[in-house]
Protein backbone atom coordinates (compact mmCIF):
# COMPACT_ATOMS: atom_id res chain seq x y z
CA UNK A 1 0.00 0.00 0.00
CA UNK A 2 1.59 3.16 -0.92
CA UNK A 3 1.73 6.31 2.00
CA UNK A 4 1.74 3.39 4.59
CA UNK A 5 5.30 4.27 5.40
CA UNK A 6 4.94 7.69 5.48
CA UNK A 7 1.58 7.49 7.93
CA UNK A 8 3.25 5.28 10.58
CA UNK A 9 6.21 7.49 10.85
CA UNK A 10 3.65 10.30 10.92
CA UNK A 11 1.55 8.93 13.68
CA UNK A 12 4.94 7.63 15.96
CA UNK A 13 6.41 11.19 15.15
CA UNK A 14 2.93 13.20 16.75
CA UNK A 15 2.62 10.20 19.19
CA UNK A 16 6.08 10.36 21.01
CA UNK A 17 6.18 14.08 20.24
CA UNK A 18 2.96 14.69 22.94
CA UNK A 19 4.47 12.68 25.20
CA UNK A 20 7.75 14.13 25.52
CA UNK A 21 6.25 17.40 25.67
CA UNK A 22 3.84 15.93 28.46
CA UNK A 23 7.02 14.81 30.50
CA UNK A 24 9.08 18.11 29.87
CA UNK A 25 8.69 19.77 33.09
CA UNK A 26 9.32 16.18 35.13
CA UNK A 27 12.66 16.35 33.43
CA UNK A 28 15.53 18.64 35.22
CA UNK A 29 16.91 20.89 32.89
CA UNK A 30 20.30 19.43 33.25
CA UNK A 31 19.46 16.35 31.68
CA UNK A 32 17.63 17.05 28.69
CA UNK A 33 20.88 19.20 27.98
CA UNK A 34 22.94 16.25 28.48
CA UNK A 35 20.53 14.01 26.26
CA UNK A 36 20.52 16.91 23.86
CA UNK A 37 24.49 16.23 23.45
CA UNK A 38 24.36 12.42 23.41
CA UNK A 39 21.49 12.64 20.34
CA UNK A 40 24.11 15.10 19.13
CA UNK A 41 26.82 12.80 19.16
CA UNK A 42 24.87 10.22 17.64
CA UNK A 43 23.93 12.26 14.95
CA UNK A 44 27.57 12.79 13.99
CA UNK A 45 28.49 9.97 14.30
CA UNK A 46 25.39 8.63 11.40
CA UNK A 47 26.76 11.55 9.64
CA UNK A 48 30.28 10.90 9.42
CA UNK A 49 29.08 7.25 9.01
CA UNK A 50 27.12 7.65 5.88
CA UNK A 51 29.72 9.95 4.30
CA UNK A 52 32.17 7.44 4.40
CA UNK A 53 30.12 4.56 3.33
CA UNK A 54 30.90 2.57 0.32
CA UNK A 55 28.91 1.16 -2.28
CA UNK A 56 29.33 -0.64 -5.08
CA UNK A 57 26.69 1.15 -7.06
CA UNK A 58 29.57 4.15 -7.01
CA UNK A 59 30.66 5.55 -10.23
CA UNK A 60 34.17 5.39 -11.86
CA UNK A 61 33.66 8.46 -13.77
CA UNK A 62 36.99 10.33 -12.51
CA UNK A 63 40.31 8.63 -13.47
CA UNK A 64 38.05 5.37 -12.74
CA UNK A 65 38.38 6.24 -9.05
CA UNK A 66 34.70 5.95 -7.14
CA UNK A 67 36.16 7.50 -4.14
CA UNK A 68 36.77 11.36 -6.17
CA UNK A 69 33.57 10.86 -8.03
CA UNK A 70 31.91 10.77 -4.82
CA UNK A 71 34.06 13.85 -3.56
CA UNK A 72 33.51 15.74 -6.07
CA UNK A 73 29.55 15.20 -6.51
CA UNK A 74 29.27 16.12 -2.53
CA UNK A 75 31.59 19.02 -3.01
CA UNK A 76 29.40 20.57 -6.13
CA UNK A 77 25.99 19.30 -4.59
CA UNK A 78 27.08 21.14 -1.53
CA UNK A 79 27.99 24.30 -3.07
CA UNK A 80 25.38 24.45 -5.60
CA UNK A 81 22.41 23.50 -3.36
CA UNK A 82 23.59 25.51 -0.29
CA UNK A 83 23.47 28.83 -2.78
CA UNK A 84 20.13 28.03 -3.90
CA UNK A 85 18.77 27.43 -0.24
CA UNK A 86 20.69 30.89 0.75
CA UNK A 87 19.21 32.30 -2.12
CA UNK A 88 16.01 31.00 -1.14
CA UNK A 89 16.44 31.23 2.84
CA UNK A 90 15.10 28.30 3.44
CA UNK A 91 16.04 28.80 7.17
CA UNK A 92 14.24 32.11 7.54
CA UNK A 93 10.89 30.98 6.08
CA UNK A 94 10.97 27.65 8.00
CA UNK A 95 12.12 29.71 11.51
CA UNK A 96 9.30 32.08 10.13
CA UNK A 97 6.37 29.61 10.17
CA UNK A 98 7.58 28.06 13.35
CA UNK A 99 7.48 31.56 15.17
CA UNK A 100 3.88 32.29 12.93
CA UNK A 101 2.64 28.52 14.72
CA UNK A 102 3.89 29.89 18.15
CA UNK A 103 2.42 32.71 18.27
CA UNK A 104 -1.03 31.39 16.98
CA UNK A 105 -1.06 28.86 19.76
CA UNK A 106 0.69 30.15 22.60
CA UNK A 107 -1.09 34.03 22.02
CA UNK A 108 2.37 35.79 21.84
CA UNK A 109 3.99 34.57 25.50
CA UNK A 110 5.93 31.78 23.46
CA UNK A 111 9.95 31.98 24.12
CA UNK A 112 10.88 30.69 21.19
CA UNK A 113 11.74 27.09 21.95
CA UNK A 114 8.04 26.04 19.94
CA UNK A 115 9.76 27.23 16.87
CA UNK A 116 13.47 26.08 17.26
CA UNK A 117 11.86 22.68 18.19
CA UNK A 118 9.67 22.94 14.97
CA UNK A 119 12.51 23.62 12.72
CA UNK A 120 15.55 21.42 14.39
CA UNK A 121 12.64 18.53 14.27
CA UNK A 122 12.37 19.17 10.79
CA UNK A 123 15.50 19.31 9.99
CA UNK A 124 16.42 16.03 12.00
CA UNK A 125 13.72 13.89 10.38
CA UNK A 126 13.84 15.03 6.71
CA UNK A 127 17.20 15.95 5.27
CA UNK A 128 19.15 12.64 4.38
CA UNK A 129 18.48 9.37 2.22
CA UNK A 130 16.14 7.64 4.64
CA UNK A 131 13.12 9.66 3.65
CA UNK A 132 13.85 10.06 0.04
CA UNK A 133 15.00 6.22 -0.55
CA UNK A 134 12.17 4.92 1.73
CA UNK A 135 9.82 7.26 0.14
CA UNK A 136 10.50 5.91 -3.17
CA UNK A 137 10.46 2.09 -1.88
CA UNK A 138 7.09 3.28 -0.24
CA UNK A 139 5.88 3.91 -3.66
CA UNK A 140 6.39 0.42 -4.46
CA UNK A 141 4.63 -1.22 -2.05
CA UNK A 142 7.62 -1.91 0.38
CA UNK A 143 7.23 0.45 3.40
CA UNK A 144 10.19 -1.22 5.23
CA UNK A 145 12.81 1.65 5.34
CA UNK A 146 10.21 4.32 6.20
CA UNK A 147 9.15 1.83 9.24
CA UNK A 148 12.82 1.97 10.59
CA UNK A 149 12.99 5.50 9.79
CA UNK A 150 9.87 5.73 12.28
CA UNK A 151 11.42 4.08 14.76
CA UNK A 152 14.42 6.83 14.74
CA UNK A 153 12.18 9.70 14.75
CA UNK A 154 9.79 8.82 17.13
CA UNK A 155 12.91 8.71 19.33
CA UNK A 156 14.08 11.57 18.25
CA UNK A 157 10.92 13.89 18.74
CA UNK A 158 10.29 12.28 22.09
CA UNK A 159 13.51 13.57 23.79
CA UNK A 160 13.61 17.07 21.82
CA UNK A 161 9.50 17.52 22.73
CA UNK A 162 11.01 17.01 26.36
CA UNK A 163 13.54 20.36 25.63
CA UNK A 164 11.70 22.42 23.54
CA UNK A 165 7.91 21.50 24.21
CA UNK A 166 4.78 20.72 21.88
CA UNK A 167 7.00 22.46 18.36
CA UNK A 168 8.11 19.05 17.47
CA UNK A 169 4.65 17.45 17.06
CA UNK A 170 3.92 19.84 14.26
CA UNK A 171 7.59 18.70 12.37
CA UNK A 172 5.52 15.66 11.59
CA UNK A 173 3.76 17.62 9.34
CA UNK A 174 6.47 18.57 7.56
CA UNK A 175 7.25 15.05 7.12
CA UNK A 176 4.27 13.65 6.03
CA UNK A 177 4.24 16.36 3.29
CA UNK A 178 8.05 15.84 1.58
CA UNK A 179 7.66 12.30 2.16
CA UNK A 180 3.82 11.93 0.68
CA UNK A 181 5.63 14.11 -2.20
CA UNK A 182 7.99 12.54 -2.55
CA UNK A 183 5.89 8.64 -2.86
CA UNK A 184 3.41 11.13 -4.77
CA UNK A 185 6.37 11.82 -7.96
CA UNK A 186 7.59 8.09 -7.54
CA UNK A 187 4.60 6.34 -8.13
CA UNK A 188 4.20 8.49 -11.58
CA UNK A 189 7.82 7.61 -12.62
CA UNK A 190 7.54 4.12 -11.13
CA UNK A 191 8.02 2.18 -14.37
CA UNK A 192 11.48 4.75 -15.37
CA UNK A 193 12.34 4.89 -12.11
CA UNK A 194 12.63 0.49 -12.45
CA UNK A 195 14.47 0.30 -14.94
CA UNK A 196 17.35 3.13 -14.59
CA UNK A 197 20.60 1.27 -13.69
CA UNK A 198 21.84 4.53 -12.36
CA UNK A 199 19.17 5.02 -9.62
CA UNK A 200 21.42 3.23 -6.82
CA UNK A 201 24.34 5.00 -7.34
CA UNK A 202 21.82 8.17 -7.49
CA UNK A 203 20.73 7.07 -3.84
CA UNK A 204 23.85 6.62 -2.80
CA UNK A 205 25.32 9.98 -3.30
CA UNK A 206 22.29 11.07 -2.09
CA UNK A 207 22.95 9.57 1.32
CA UNK A 208 26.44 10.73 1.40
CA UNK A 209 25.83 14.16 0.56
CA UNK A 210 23.08 14.08 3.21
CA UNK A 211 25.40 12.60 5.88
CA UNK A 212 27.86 15.40 5.69
CA UNK A 213 24.89 18.15 6.58
CA UNK A 214 23.85 15.90 9.21
CA UNK A 215 27.17 16.58 11.09
CA UNK A 216 26.78 20.36 10.47
CA UNK A 217 23.09 19.38 12.34
CA UNK A 218 25.04 17.69 15.31
CA UNK A 219 27.90 20.25 15.84
CA UNK A 220 24.73 23.01 16.06
CA UNK A 221 23.51 21.06 18.74
CA UNK A 222 26.57 20.69 20.68
CA UNK A 223 27.01 24.42 20.40
CA UNK A 224 29.95 23.87 18.29
CA UNK A 225 28.65 25.99 15.00
CA UNK A 226 25.37 27.93 14.34
CA UNK A 227 24.81 26.72 10.89
CA UNK A 228 21.75 27.42 8.83
CA UNK A 229 21.35 23.94 7.90
CA UNK A 230 18.27 24.37 6.39
CA UNK A 231 19.69 26.21 3.85
CA UNK A 232 21.63 23.47 2.58
CA UNK A 233 18.64 20.92 2.14
CA UNK A 234 18.47 21.86 -1.58
CA UNK A 235 22.56 19.73 -1.71
CA UNK A 236 20.27 16.85 -0.84
CA UNK A 237 18.57 16.87 -4.36
CA UNK A 238 21.47 17.85 -6.67
CA UNK A 239 22.73 14.34 -7.08
CA UNK A 240 19.14 13.39 -9.17
CA UNK A 241 20.63 15.36 -11.56
CA UNK A 242 24.85 15.03 -11.37
CA UNK A 243 24.27 11.13 -11.24
CA UNK A 244 22.98 11.15 -14.67
CA UNK A 245 24.74 13.30 -16.68
CA UNK A 246 27.98 11.60 -15.06
CA UNK A 247 27.26 8.39 -16.12
CA UNK A 248 27.55 9.34 -19.98
CA UNK A 249 31.05 9.99 -19.98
Amino acid sequence: MPFLGTIINFICMVLFAFIGAFVKKAIPEKVNRGILCGIAICIIYLGIDGALETSDAALTTFFGNAELTKFIIMIVSLTVGTAIGELIDIDKRITALGAKLEAKLTRGDGDGSFAKGFVSCTLMTCVGAMAVYGSILDAAGDPSTLIAKSVIDAITCFIMAASFGIGCAFSAVSVLLYQGAITAVALLAKTALSSLAIFDATVYYLSATGSLILVLIGTNFLGATNVKTANMTPAVFIPLILTPILNLF
